[in-house]
């Protein structure tokens, strides 16, 4: 079973687009005793897993359209965040944003984290 791989220095931001970064401070903020994602406030100690699937696209012509105006034709991401029975979801990120999630929480989680997702996302162990 892959687990996030604990990092021993914070990420950066300097790679990201303006508009991820806004993103990033509007949706997410961590530091040392919590992660909160959309006001859902989750202790680092409660956090034991986290997800990472490609986000459903409408199919069609419909889709098409959509995916070329909003997403600049770039596939797009879920990312769930599982701690107790609760979830929080980060909806429709791009890999650059979720890589730099799942960083963050590799840098502040006091154990290891279950990961399941892409494999060449973020740096990942077998504890």
């Amino acid at each position: 079973m892959p687990y996030l791989q604990r990092l021993d220095s914070r990420p950066t931001m300097a790679g990201l687009t303006d508009d991820e970064q806004v993103y990033l401070q509007t949706h997410v903020d961590a530091y040392g005793a919590e992660l909160v994602v959309d006001g859902q406030v989750i202790r680092w100690e409660h956090l034991n897993k986290v997800e990472v699937a490609v986000a459903p696209h409408a199919a069609g012509p419909t889709g098409w359209l959509l995916r070329r105006l909003f997403s600049q034709n770039k596939t797009r991401y879920h990312l769930g965040v599982y701690f107790g029975s609760q979830e929080a979801v980060l909806p429709n990120i791009t890999w650059d944003v979720a890589r730099y999630v799942l960083e963050t929480i590799a840098y502040y989680a006091s154990q290891p984290i279950v990961y399941e997702g892409p494999e060449d996302l973020v740096p990942l162990t077998e504890v």
